[in-house]
């Protein structure tokens, strides 16, 4: 169990509390169920939410209450009142406006026709008033008491995924200076591809440090752009190091050992894909490393063409397997350099 997770279990039961106290002591309603029950559920994930929750909540609330009043007025008898007012509430309830409160607006209607009685105006009125201030409350302690953040999970989540993506470019390096064919070419694809894995991870946790961010007063003072300019940047280049990796593997397969590409040749596109694991690794710093490494690289893929391009001949065996390296490499070093 997370520590986010009991942090808000805590304040669901800190706003429960609280808005029964409020509700009970201080402005005396009677029976004030629904503060709580409201309160509860305002204990959202984000504070975007909570704000978006009780304005559902508040909606879905009074739906309720009024179809519990009109179900009670019109239907003498009040078993088929009960009957008519879940119904309507069930078919409202699915409105997209009321988002995930529209299931409660037939709950509700039960609770308030056979708790309090929806022939007494009085207790409609109440039941509204215990609602909102319940939303309110719930809403105000997410957003005050440690509110919701996943900015750790955004970190950890993109520096998972560089780190994953370094490797694979230093695993495909290495084995292109051993001396001999690499036993299982295979796995490198099929490892690059799994890693698949971690980039939907770093886009979720992107996606729910970006909303906590969202009408969060608290929110650290840093620029939250950041983890989204690096977790793009990374997934655009996933795929082209899934290509480079297809394009080892096919110059390994290709033939036998006489038409795999001389040592000195595996050695400078080794050393291109060392270039872009610098470009991966210094990434999130945009510091002098980060553009020193790009320009290192582009030089890299800009002499390995001109090599191809110059000398055909003597590069016979890399031009028909390492080279299909080099547009994947710039594709790759272009996303990373955003």
């Amino acid at each position: 169990m997370s520590r986010r997770t009991i942090v808000q279990a805590f304040k669901g039961a800190l706003a429960a509390v609280v808005a029964w106290v409020l509700a009970d002591g201080v402005l005396g309603l009677p029976q004030p169920f629904l503060a709580p029950y409201a309160a509860v559920f305002m204990i959202e994930s984000t504070v975007y939410r909570s704000i978006r929750g009780s304005l559902q909540q508040l909606a879905a609330a009074g739906t309720a209450v009024l179809l519990a009043f009109l179900a009670s007025r019109l239907v003498p008898d009040p078993v088929a009142a009960l009957g008519v007012a879940v119904l309507a509430g069930l078919l409202i309830g699915r409105w997209t406006p009321f988002g995930d409160s529209g299931r409660w607006v037939g709950v509700t209607a039960v609770l308030v026709l056979t708790v309090s009685g929806a022939t007494q105006e009085v207790l409609l009125v109440d039941r509204l008033v215990e609602t909102a201030l319940g939303a309110v409350i719930g809403t105000m302690i997410n957003l005050v008491v440690l509110p919701p953040s996943y900015a750790r999970w955004a970190d950890a989540a993109t520096a998972d995924l560089g780190a994953e993506l370094r490797a694979v470019l230093g695993d495909l390096a290495d084995a292109l200076r051993a001396p001999d064919l690499p036993p299982d070419s295979h796995a490198w694809v099929s490892r690059t591809k799994e890693s698949e894995r971690l980039v939907r991870r770093a886009e979720e946790a992107v996606g729910w440090h970006n909303e906590a961010e969202r009408m969060n007063v608290l929110r650290r003072h840093r620029d939250h752009r950041e983890h989204d300019r690096i977790a793009v940047n990374l997934r655009e280049a996933w795929p082209r190091l899934v290509q480079i990796a297809e394009a080892v593997r096919s110059c390994i397969d290709s033939g036998p050992v006489f038409s795999y590409p001389s040592p000195e040749s595996r050695a400078e596109y080794a050393r291109l894909l060392d270039g872009l694991a610098e470009v991966v690794k210094h990434g999130a710093e945009r510091a002098d490393a980060f553009h020193q490494a790009i320009a290192d690289t582009r030089h890299q893929i800009a002499r390995l063409d001109e090599r191809l391009t110059s000398d055909v001949a003597g590069s016979g065996a890399a031009a028909r397997g390492l080279s299909g390296m080099l547009l994947p490499a710039r594709l790759a070093l272009d996303a990373l350099a955003r």
